[in-house]
């Protein structure tokens, strides 16, 4: 049986996957319209190592055997997907800051 808490850390995980493409959508239209690089594939890039975090934590619940070796690198791809995300991020939308800094 799969634990609690390993089925709620998947649906944070899939809930940012979300919040990504999202923001991936929104960074197309901007980067469209600034004529930005296409950096907004990073945001699929850093959810395909959600996506494998996810994997790794669930095989690992459910199969300890199988994945001994490997049952400790989710943390790792999801940390850097999460990275990834933030310094798109910063490229896509920390003019927002400037602005606000120099609003005040």
């Amino acid at each position: 049986m799969i634990p609690i808490s390993a089925i709620a850390w998947a649906v944070v995980v899939v809930a940012l996957m979300a919040v990504f493409y999202t923001l991936a959508r929104f960074s197309e239209e901007l980067g469209e319209a600034l004529h930005i690089k296409p950096y907004y594939i990073l945001y699929y890039a850093a959810s395909l190592f959600l996506f494998i975090g996810i994997q790794l934590r669930l095989l690992g619940t459910v199969a300890p055997d199988i994945a001994f070796k490997y049952v400790h690198w989710n943390e790792a791809f999801v940390a850097i997907g999460v990275t990834i995300a933030l310094i798109t991020t910063i490229i896509y939308w920390g003019w927002l800051l400037n602005d606000h800094q120099k609003m005040n």
